[in-house]
């Protein structure tokens, strides 16, 4: 059966009201959501550029022959193994790691970075990796300690001036806990007042509590973390606001690993 030309210009007509529709609706999407171009330069070249303050054990260091290593370069190197890529890293003044990320000198800071939600216009973050907020530390031989609850009637012992220190000192207000707060004013004070037993915790961040597990361990005085973290203090990568398929492939990734044990594994290697 032969068309008459009058269907085939109603047929041709709404065939280029189709193609046109369909490039609409594919522009439409392309500005919905844009390329990344720089998680596509990464794919292209096999290199993630990844910027930091080297200067903060454990996270993050460099030697004099200018290699790095830390938690963080771990996560970092982890990540590009992830892509099939090669970690570059590029040391910047912690003030400065902002405005070298906007200038494109590198792709992703991971750098102990807290959240900063005044920078969530300008910057993109992560999920945490990372939860540096306040701990409550007690020696390992004290088990009538299980909780913060347990410090009713305690002393507990806190950096002068420190968020630590104002913790402890709104707890009985905040939560009906009355506990002594012992104000230290050197960082050594710590271990000296849970050794003799001046004090049944300290309380401090998460990092510094670490450290003095570490230092315990090798002066014979084990320590313990009691309960969770007390506070939430969340370290995350941060990359530019068009970056938002790097973001994505970010957050896949620390979601895996956190689930299987590779971030916990992290702590364990360097605290």
């Amino acid at each position: 059966m032969r068309l008459q030309p009058t269907r085939l210009l109603i047929l041709a007509f709404l065939a280029l009201v189709g193609g046109l529709i369909w490039l609409f609706l594919r522009a439409r999407g392309n500005l919905l959501s844009p390329r990344d171009a720089t998680w596509e330069r990464i794919r292209r070249e096999g290199v993630l550029r990844v910027g930091m303050d080297a200067t903060y054990l454990p996270f993050e260091v460099v030697d004099q022959q200018g290699r790095f290593s830390g938690y963080d370069v771990d996560l970092a190197q982890a990540l590009a193994d992830r892509w099939g890529a090669r970690a570059q890293f590029v040391a910047v003044h912690f003030d400065g790691l902002y405005d070298a990320l906007q200038t494109n000198k590198f792709d992703l800071i991971i750098s102990a970075l807290p959240y900063d939600r005044t920078q969530t216009r300008d910057l993109r973050f992560s999920q945490s990796y990372f939860n540096a907020g306040l701990v409550l530390l007690a020696r390992a031989d004290n088990e009538r300690l299980r909780s913060v609850n347990d410090l009713s009637g305690q002393r507990a012992g806190a950096e002068l001036g420190s968020e630590a220190h104002q913790w402890l000192r709104t707890l009985g207000r905040d939560r009906g806990i009355g506990v002594e707060a012992v104000a230290l004013r050197e960082p050594g004070e710590a271990l000296g007042l849970l050794r003799e037993g001046a004090v049944s915790a300290i309380v401090c961040d998460r990092v510094t509590a670490y450290g003095y597990i570490k230092q315990g361990q090798a002066e014979g005085l084990p320590l313990r973390l009691v309960g969770p973290p007390l506070t939430d203090a969340p370290y995350v990568i941060a990359t530019r606001p068009g970056a938002s398929e790097l973001l994505r492939q970010v957050n896949a990734a620390l979601e895996e690993w956190r689930a299987g044990g590779f971030l916990q594994e992290l702590e364990s290697r360097w605290f």
